[in-house]
């Protein structure tokens, strides 16, 4: 080929990809993945990555020439980039926003990181004293990093050199690993237990089935030991000398996972990826990932496109959770869904796992005969059953109209034994809304249709969704009232109250808010486990992977809030919610209580949340998605179509809903290919832009995504207008 193709990091303008040609000396050595550098009009010499290659360029443009291979080894290969070009067609969107959202930027620029150490090497009569003690303490390294050993020591730089010299010791600069797991440098390895039991039926079942092309659904209760099952499947895999991907949905399980696989299978062939380590930390671990250096690879959702080699195993654990979703920015891909790819790349089974498993998932998992389910806890000790407290009759009586006097009860006690309680808020903030008792405005983001939450802790109004912030005003902007109050609930809230209830207990809160640090959130979970926190407030990131035997309590402080959004999946995700956290609750030897705020104790999920009944939940919840075509009955695509403009937005999605309709009935496609809307969003502005969508019901598979695709990609959008395309949407606000 004449001319290659490569990524560069232009600053101010992103990663874009470029033509350039190569020299006849490269010909025979340039490969897909290496790092090279090239020239770029006055930023000079830059580092880029070749992407693709190409005989003909299109148009007549006067080509610069590479300059020179940074590194012969490539960092990613034709296989990796197929995957990425998949992910590309399947989300209908560009590739370079895929290669833009999939490599770490750092790898664009050269960022090993290099250090001196000192090594041993021998000694003589002809020493000092001082010198023989240096060197006999170099012995107990072997090898230390210089500047570590000079202080270890207690030596100079000018003595070390002088010990070089006269060929005593060996000092030279070696690559650095910057190892996201150093955190748990201390840790111990241990066996695996013994399987029994549920477990073992369940392993020798999924063993059974590791050639099946189909994912593999291990269903199990909170506690039922799946992960040991894991454990035991990844170590099958590993002793064959293939490696293994495992998925959790969010950072704080992530690191929690980690720290258990490498308990389990030694730090050194253990790696983390998710998007809080640093751009350092990603270029070493991408390094030993793609020489083959790492046996498993834990992660969070963007973990999918990291490049472990030789995949025998991928797992995804929580796999109804919505986290394993990319909402924002493009592409919004699914972890679950590239997963799925990735495995077939690799001829690797995929297991996903979840004591509430996403509704589609279980559909089809029971139709191809790839179910295992595990009924029991690991321990048999047995679920806690939620008690309900309807806050009809309790709601007067409760502390601030919030914590009930069961819960406060339950707490009390819990307390007194020395044990730990969980307490559930799904919102974070103070209050959730701040409205005018004169008027009755709320105050909302001026760049966003929704309330601005209160948040004490920095004494700040705060948007949600745009982050904007403002003091909380004087006076009401639509009557000019003082009379100006905050309402609503959110977990900083719940803190203040626990803490005026119980102001002898150690109390803390969990939520995105406070996990500004990093590691904050596995510093803080760490001393839960240790019971050095009695009292954990949170929202949905406490609702899993917590194992944690001494909590006896969870209470869930408005248990029906998350069935009322208008969306589809309302309750699906409000049902996994509430079973979720209640099997938090009772993990050890001490059984376990579960309460239930609620002021609509009576609605069908709810009640199955209650009983902790899946298949009750599911044999309802099916059959209403039967009857209205929504998955796994089809395949839903949003378009969102936005303008700083009202009036524009509207205009444009009436357009495209109108060609769109046209072109189905033009196919004979119309009664497959549903179209609905265009309608406002219900979060009518976002970040200043007025939002329109149209939901597209496609009950016609690949052959109705390819039609889907073919009539966006010859949509040119004016420029005042947006158009974001949201395959497989997890909600539709």
């Amino acid at each position: 080929m004449k001319y290659a193709m490569v990524l560069v990091n232009i600053k101010g303008l992103g990663v874009k990809t470029f033509s350039y040609l190569i020299p006849d000396e490269m010909k025979d050595i340039i490969k897909i993945g290496q790092a090279v550098l090239v020239p770029f009009g006055r930023q000079g010499l830059i580092n880029a990555f070749i992407v693709g290659f190409s005989e003909y360029i299109p148009g007549d443009f006067k080509v610069k020439k590479i300059n020179k291979i940074l590194d012969e080894t490539p960092l990613f290969s034709i296989k990796y980039l197929k995957l990425l070009e998949w992910v590309a067609n399947y989300y209908c969107t560009d590739f370079v926003t895929v290669l833009n959202a999939a490599l770490p930027m750092k790898l664009i620029e050269k960022n090993a990181k290099y250090e001196l150490v000192v090594s041993y090497i021998k000694e003589d009569n002809k020493l000092t004293k001082r010198q023989k003690e240096i060197l006999e303490c170099l012995k107990k390294y072997k090898k230390c990093s210089l500047i570590e050993f000079e202080n270890i020591a207690k030596t100079t730089r000018a003595t070390m050199k002088k010990l070089e010299e006269s060929g005593y010791v060996e000092i030279r600069e070696e690559y650095i690993y910057r190892n996201p797991l150093s955190i748990f440098k201390d840790i111990e390895t241990e066996p695996l237990y013994e399987l029994k039991g549920e477990q073992i039926e369940a392993y020798e079942g999924i063993k059974a089935k590791l050639k099946s092309q189909n994912p593999i659904l291990l269903h199990g209760v909170t506690a039922s030991g799946k992960t040991e099952v894991y454990f035991k499947l990844i170590k099958d895999v590993i002793d064959t000398g293939k490696n293994v991907l495992f998925l959790a949905p969010e950072i704080a399980l992530a690191s929690q996972l980690t720290k258990r696989l490498a308990r389990k299978f030694g730090i050194k062939d253990v790696a983390i990826w998710h998007s809080s380590i640093s751009e350092g930390e990603k270029y070493d671990v991408w390094q030993r990932l793609y020489k083959n250096e790492i046996k498993i690879l834990a992660g969070a959702r963007s973990a999918v496109f990291a490049p472990l080699q030789n995949i025998g195993l991928i797992i995804i654990d929580e796999e109804h959770e919505g986290a394993y979703k990319q909402t924002t920015p493009a592409p919004r891909y699914d972890a679950r869904v590239v997963a799925k790819r990735l495995a077939q790349f690799h001829q690797a089974p995929l297991i996903l796992g979840s004591a509430t498993p996403d509704v589609s998932t279980y559909y089809y998992a029971t139709n191809n005969n790839n179910l295992f389910e595990m009924k029991k806890r690991y321990n048999d000790s047995p679920l806690a059953k939620p008690q309900v407290i309807n806050m009809q009759e309790y709601g007067k009586a409760s502390y601030k109209g919030i914590i009930s006097k069961p819960l406060q009860t339950e707490i009390t006690e819990t307390l007194e034994r020395g044990q730990q309680v969980i307490l559930l808020m799904n919102r974070r903030g103070y209050s959730t809304y701040t409205q005018c008792k004169a008027c009755g405005t709320v105050i909302e983001c001026p760049d966003c249709s929704i309330p601005m939450i209160w948040h004490s802790s920095i004494k700040q109004l705060k948007c949600h969704y745009c982050n904007k912030e403002m003091s909380f005003p004087d006076y009401c902007p639509s009557c000019g009232n003082a009379s100006l109050a905050t309402s609503g609930v959110g977990t900083q809230k719940i803190e203040v109250l626990i803490k005026e209830l119980y102001p002898e207990a150690k109390v803390e809160r969990i939520d995105s808010d406070i996990l500004t640090r990093k590691n904050a959130h596995i510093e803080l979970l760490n001393r839960f486990q240790k019971g050095e926190i009695d009292i954990l407030v949170g929202t949905q990131m406490i609702a899993k992977g917590l194992d944690n035997p001494n909590v006896t309590l969870v209470g869930v402080l408005s248990a029906d809030s998350g069935f009322s959004v208008p969306d589809y999946r309302a309750s699906e995700r409000g049902f996994q919610l509430l079973t979720q956290v209640a099997g938090r609750a009772g993990r050890g030897e001490y059984k376990g209580k579960v309460l239930f705020q609620t002021y609509n104790p009576d609605y069908y999920a709810f009640q199955t949340a209650k009983s902790q009944n899946y298949e009750k939940f599911f044999e309802t919840e099916i059959k209403s998605r039967q009857e209205f075509d929504y998955p796994p009955f089809s395949q839903i695509v949003r378009l969102i179509i936005s303008s700083e403009n009202n009036f524009r937005a509207e205009k444009s999605a009436m357009e495209i809903a109108m060609r769109l309709t046209t072109m189905t009935e033009k196919f004979g496609f119309s009664e497959y290919l549903e179209t609905l809307g265009p309608t406002p969003c219900i979060i009518e502005k976002l970040n200043g832009y007025y939002r329109f969508q149209i939901l597209i019901k496609n009950k016609l598979s690949q052959k109705g995504h390819d039609f889907i695709s073919k009539f966006l990609g010859k949509i040119i959008m004016p420029k005042d207008i947006r158009l974001a395309v949201d395959v497989d949407p997890l909600d539709i606000l």
